[in-house]
């Protein structure tokens, strides 16, 4: 049985600024890194306990080949992933999102 995974809008976001910057790199790779995502979610749905909480109760899951993560958080009714990181971008912005802290403009 797989456990339930959302996305938040800004992840979905997170997700096709991503896509599109790799595409633009390279015609396919974008869709590479979309299939990828796509197993990291798949992850989480199989074995959401499997991640360590990072930061409070915010997990990551790598992105095989590409350096993302994707972050998520446990709930009665499954998980919900509020961000698609690059590795170099600050964790903070992870936390910051679950605790639904808006974001700078």
């Amino acid at each position: 049985m797989t456990h339930p995974v959302r996305l938040t809008a800004i992840a979905e976001a997170d997700i096709a600024q991503a896509q599109e910057w790799y595409e633009a790199q390279e015609p396919g790779l974008g869709v590479q890194f979309v299939t990828r995502v796509g197993e990291a979610i798949d992850k989480i749905a199989e074995n959401p306990m499997l991640y360590a909480p990072l930061i409070e109760d915010v997990r990551r899951v790598d992105v095989h080949t590409f350096p993302y993560g994707v972050w998520y958080r446990l709930e009665d009714d499954g998980s919900v992933v509020v961000a698609c990181l690059h590795h170099k971008r600050s964790p903070d912005l992870a936390k910051e999102r679950a605790l639904g802290k808006p974001e700078p403009e």
